[in-house]
Parts: structure tokens; sequence; C-alpha cells
């Protein structure tokens, strides 16, 4: 069942918030308003097929003339996917953020100082410094 309301996907990011371990009480407030960006950008998306599906428009300006603009129910879904993406962050639900807020959440292991492998990657210089 595909969520469509604020409470629907405040509860979906609380509830990825707490998979990640990065669930906090002070982040109610952010996690409201991303919830609010959600349901944005479902009608954006809704209103951009509705309007046909194109991504370029042609306008008319005041002497007559017509010419071609990127649609702007696709440059409000873009500006709201980057909004969304960037409160992802700050609640921790993207994988670099997950790193940077708690290394655990990935499962990442110690890397074992006898392990081979490990040395030998280490040691591996990925560019030629010099001439």
């Amino acid at each position: 069942m595909k969520v469509t309301t604020e409470k629907g996907f405040r509860e979906k990011i609380r509830t990825a918030c707490r998979g990640v371990g990065t669930y906090r009480e002070e982040f109610e407030s952010l996690i409201f308003r991303l919830a609010e960006l959600y349901v944005r950008r479902e009608k954006t998306k809704e209103d951009f097929r509705k309007s046909g599906g194109s991504a370029i428009i042609t306008q008319t300006n005041k002497g007559g003339a017509e010419y071609f603009v990127k649609n702007p129910l696709l440059a409000e879904i873009d500006f709201v996917d980057k909004t969304i993406l960037d409160m992802e962050k700050e609640l921790g639900l993207t994988p670099a953020a997950i790193r940077k807020i708690n290394e655990a959440a990935l499962g990442k292991k110690p890397q074992d100082e006898n392990d081979p492998l490990a040395a030998a990657l280490g040691e591996l210089k990925l560019f030629k410094t010099g001439s």
C-alpha cells in the first residue's frame, strides 16, 4: 500500500530512523516537515502527470512569440527532491549520513590488522605521483 498522507509518511520516516538507529524525539519537527515535503512531491508529481508529463512546455510572451521552457512542475519536483535529500541526510537516512552518525548502523566491522588483503589494499596507490 502506497503512503500518501502526512501521518503515513511521518510513521514511515520514524520507522526508517529507528531501523538505522538515528531516531531521536528531538527530530520530530524535522520529521513533520519532511513528511509535508513527501506529500508535496506526490501532489506535484500527480499534477505533472495530469498536465501531460512533458519536460518541456511552450509559453507565449507578451508579444505573442512562443518559446520553450522547462516545465515548472518538473522544476518543482527537482527542488522538492533536493530538499528531501538534504533533510534525509540530517536524519541519517542516506548511506553517507548513516556512516557519519552511526558506523554500527551499516554493520561495518573493524579492519583486522592481520588481514593480508586489507594490508595490500591499504598500500595500493591509485594515482601515480611525480613523473
